[in-house]
């Protein structure tokens, strides 16, 4: 019984590094490809003919120009305030 396991261990093993050895030699037989990026196809926009020469501009309404915010972004002096405890001037309790 125990020359069964010494042979089965050796055969397991053997066979092991032996599979092992043969994905060592094949990985350095076929070296990776250096990753090349691929070529660019670049599409050339269309020249587009000047409007005023072709008569095709005409005069709309006037666009309104958005009307602006009255908070652009987020309001850190106002956090700051309220982390110190202060409240600011013309602040509306809620």
């Amino acid at each position: 019984m125990s020359l069964s396991r010494v042979i089965a261990f050796g055969t397991i093993t053997s066979l092991g590094s032996l599979s092992v050895v043969f994905v060592a030699a094949d990985r350095l037989a076929h070296p990776a490809i250096a990753a090349v990026a691929p070529p660019v196809m670049v599409r050339a926009a269309p020249a587009m003919p000047d409007p005023i020469t072709t008569g095709t501009v005409t005069q709309g309404p006037a666009v309104e120009p958005p009307k602006a915010r009255a908070m652009t972004g987020f309001d850190t002096e106002r956090l700051n305030a309220l982390m110190r405890g202060e409240t600011l001037p013309g602040a509306r309790k809620r």
